[in-house]
């Protein structure tokens, strides 16, 4: 294991399947959604990848992790938080062999996907640990600088007590750090479309028997900043992708439309009313 990692889980055990922690509770809050997610868990997947270009899209999300990952310093530290199956870091060994991730979930058996998504990464460039993001195990302190980078994707958006996940991943944070939350932006047309079906769609309140979604708003820009001290950043990302509409073909990993998409996500708004995902950046001060 790279002497980050080591270093950062030195007081902490792993079980025999290889995982860190063993999180015996967690926010009942979020109970009916853990329900879902190890249903989701418990199916088999031949092709994991094929799997996710039905909720993301494979090439602008390497995209992403490639412009986030320029930002980390030499030897960098990253939580990922909400990893689930830790696919996002597949391509860590060629793009960035001194980059360390500890991946946390509250789904255990998403965890063991990962396992099989990463391979060989996991327990060298990567390391797992069953984790809620309200309750982090990590504060940066006076043993702990605290982690060069924390990535977060879909996974807030699904956290009623949004705030505290967030101040949990501000005090985990190195000074200088670089905070990155991704969530389904508010797409004026496929709201129309719903609205012209009688379709409900959720801003901000409880699928009902599946999750809580807030998508990304103003508020949650407002927490942010006031959390980090700091000016947030937007970004734009998933314009050509609408598994809404079952436009999948840009989701597929080394899809020419895909690549094109990846190329369109931006940090000034254009085409952001068309983005299936928008996404707040700062640093903590």
């Amino acid at each position: 294991m790279i002497p980050q990692l080591q270093n950062l889980l030195q007081s902490h055990s792993a079980d025999v399947d290889g995982i860190y922690g063993n999180l015996s509770g967690f926010s009942t809050e979020q109970s009916v959604e853990i329900k879902l997610r190890e249903r989701v868990a418990a199916e088999h997947y031949d092709d994991y990848l094929d799997a996710l270009s039905h909720s993301h899209s494979i090439s602008v999300m390497d995209h992403e992790v490639d412009c986030f990952l320029a930002k980390m310093p030499q030897g960098a530290l990253i939580l990922d938080i909400g990893g689930c199956w830790g696919w996002h870091w597949r391509r860590l060994a060629e793009t960035r062999p001194d980059v360390g991730v500890l991946i946390i979930d509250f789904v255990r058996s998403n965890l063991t996907h990962a396992q099989k998504v990463l391979g060989e990464l996991v327990g060298h460039q990567v390391a797992l640990m069953h984790a809620d993001a309200t309750a982090l195990p990590f504060a940066a302190d006076a043993s702990f600088p605290g982690f060069d980078g924390i990535w977060t994707v879909q996974a807030f958006q699904h956290i009623p007590s949004f705030d505290k996940a967030v101040s949990e991943a501000y005090k985990a944070l190195k000074r200088g750090g670089e905070f990155a939350n991704y969530s389904l932006n508010v797409q004026p047309p496929i709201r129309w479309l719903c609205r012209l079906f009688g379709r409900n769609y959720i801003m901000e309140d409880w699928v009902e028997g599946v999750f809580w979604l807030a998508r990304a708003s103003k508020k949650q820009k407002v927490s942010i900043e006031a959390i980090f001290g700091s000016k947030v950043s937007e970004r734009w990302s998933e314009i050509l992708y609408t598994p809404e509409l079952h436009f999948l073909a840009p989701g597929r990993e080394g899809s020419l439309l895909g690549k094109l998409d990846a190329l369109l996500s931006n940090n000034i708004g254009f085409l952001g009313w068309l983005a299936r995902q928008h996404s707040f950046h700062c640093k903590k001060t």
